[in-house]
């Protein structure tokens, strides 16, 4: 099934544009047919509470050194 689905992939880039809407379709009607459950879009708000970031006391001046610290780090270097 994963080849599958692989090779579909791939050859929806060669679909034209206006077909898309017909594909879309489609697929919409033969996942109602299959009674299979579409997950909808999931927000990302609160992903990194509690993960320890809360105990940086200036996290915008940490981060502004970080990127001071890398950009220098770049400039530096010789190509």
């Amino acid at each position: 099934a994963a080849i599958k689905k692989i090779e579909i992939a791939k050859e929806l880039g060669f679909v034209p544009f206006y077909a898309l809407d017909k594909i879309k379709t489609y697929i919409k009607s033969l996942l109602k047919e299959s009674d299979l459950i579409v997950q909808n879009d999931r927000s990302l708000h609160g992903i990194w509470k509690n993960k320890g970031f809360e105990k940086i006391t200036d996290l915008e001046a940490d981060i502004r050194e970080a990127r001071k610290q890398m950009s220098d780090s770049i400039l530096k270097r010789e190509f």
